[in-house]
């Protein structure tokens, strides 16, 4: 009998959605006699809801990070979880989630797994005494709206995830350090002239990559001024879904030598294959993906909250170096192409943290929960 695994994001930012796909191909590559159902729990509310959610998340994080900061560390407490602001957000999650729970009953799933928090309320109060229903972290270190006690088990992305869980109280036997999932392709990435033979990129080049996550947001305009000015080396800049910053910097750039500019791109593995350096924002995902690749990383304005955490994370284990002033993005590159030393510590340093199987870790795991819980239940 095929056992069926449904994993659920929401579309805020890219990571959730990624990491989720990831499992997915993770699932169908250890296992022939696994049914996945990938769903993105905001395709499941009005367009008004959906909307408000979606821009207010985007127009704080570009607009005012200091207050989704503000707001991100002030809830991420226990107390906050029963709160007045996690108090309206179920309400508005029953009224909108009927369809989602409809089609959960009709796949019937042996374990739900949650890459984003949002929506996973209901599903936990309508199976969760039924069936396990899971948290995969997808940042360095969580928040307490992922460290909700109904969930059956958590998968989590280092070993300061597991202190504040256990912080929490919660269970250590329904703790598992995996990491953040990436796709199966990191596990055996693409060499740098295979990418860029594929990319056209001159391999006698030095090659730096800029980048401001899905969202495209960051000092990408600046970090790009201060490389074109003062490197020789190649430069592409990828924009993700910000179209404006896309074709504002195509205006400029387009007809300029070594500059090449790209919005959201597919395949984007071969990007990171082919650079020597990378200049991006600390996003969970792109950054676990980047460390399976061991290229040097160079950290440029987290957004407060995840992001800031995520950076102390990997500044602490010295496997990225942060960017505070963008007019020196130059010089630091300059620094880190022109020392082999520097490059290999850390090149080094991020693989030691890497973790490229990830996701079939997570994907073995939950097969073993589901099938555990199904003969305690019988």
């Amino acid at each position: 009998m095929k056992k069926r695994i449904a994993i659920l994001y929401a579309s805020v930012g890219t990571g959730h959605k990624t990491a989720a796909k990831a499992l997915s191909k993770w699932f169908n590559l250890v296992s022939p006699d696994i049914e996945v159902l990938c769903l993105d729990t905001l395709s499941f509310y009005s367009p008004i809801v959906r909307g408000i959610y979606t821009r207010s998340y985007l127009e704080l994080v570009r607009k005012m990070p200091q207050l989704w900061g503000y707001f991100y560390d002030t809830m991420d407490n226990p107390s906050a979880r029963e709160g007045v602001l996690a108090t309206l957000a179920e309400l508005t999650e029953k009224v909108n989630t009927l369809k989602l729970l409809d089609e959960l009953e009709k796949f019937n799933p042996h374990a739900v797994l949650f890459t984003h928090f949002f929506g996973s309320q209901v599903v936990l109060d309508k199976f969760g005494k039924e069936i396990p229903v899971c948290y995969v972290n997808t940042d360095f270190l969580s928040h307490v709206f992922h460290r909700n006690p109904a969930f059956y088990a958590w998968f989590a992305a280092s070993e300061e995830t597991i202190e504040q869980y256990l912080a929490d109280g919660l269970n250590p036997e329904q703790i598992y350090l995996t990491g953040i999932p990436v796709d199966p392709a990191y596990s055996n990435p693409p060499r740098q002239d295979e990418a860029r033979a594929r990319l056209g990129i001159d391999p006698s080049l030095q090659h730096i990559l800029v980048m401001g996550g899905g969202i495209g947001v960051g000092p990408i305009e600046e970090v790009l001024v201060s490389l074109y000015k003062d490197t020789d080396a190649l430069i592409t800049v990828i924009c993700g879904n910000n179209e404006k910053l896309h074709l504002k910097l195509m205006e400029q750039w387009e007809k300029v030598d070594r500059v090449s500019i790209k919005g959201f791109v597919d395949g984007i593995i071969d990007y990171y294959a082919s650079t020597d350096l990378v200049f991006m924002k600390p996003g969970g995902l792109s950054t676990s993906e980047l460390l399976c690749m061991g290229k040097p990383i160079i950290l440029t304005d987290p957004i407060p909250g995840q992001e800031q955490r995520n950076s102390d994370y990997l500044l602490d284990r010295q496997a990225a170096r942060a960017l505070f002033e963008y007019r020196r993005a130059a010089s630091k590159a300059n620094f880190i192409l022109s020392s082999p030393e520097e490059s290999k510590r850390l090149s080094e340093s991020a693989k030691k943290i890497a973790r490229p199987f990830a996701g079939r870790d997570i994907a073995l795991k939950t097969i073993e929960i589901a099938q555990r819980h199904k003969e305690k239940s019988q």
